[in-house]
């Protein structure tokens, strides 16, 4: 699933953003992050909610980059987001060099 490329903020602001959410979505976050990766089916039974409820609320943390939807091999995982990887600044000449 493709979901609509939110506006960029820095780790910084991102952890500010996440004192914004619900309380049930702050936990939800801090579930995912110590599981690692989890499924909807997983999901759905920690909330003990149905499948279609948690899809919801799965797809909102998605969509406001709090969480990532990662296909690994057909199964469906969702994962903590915690931004894109910085580029190393050093050019390639350099790494080779090493």
């Amino acid at each position: 699933m493709n979901y609509p490329e939110p506006s960029q903020s820095s780790p910084q602001h991102r952890q500010l953003d996440i004192l914004d959410l619900l309380d049930e979505q702050r936990q939800l976050i801090n579930w995912i992050t110590r599981q690692q990766k989890v499924t909807l089916a997983e999901v759905a039974s920690h909330l003990a909610i149905t499948e279609e409820l948690a899809q919801q609320q799965l797809k909102t943390l998605v969509t406001q980059r709090f969480i990532q939807e990662v296909d690994d091999s057909g199964l469906i995982y969702y994962q903590p987001y915690f931004g894109e990887k910085k580029k190393s600044k050093l050019s390639q000449n350099i790494w080779d060099k090493l």
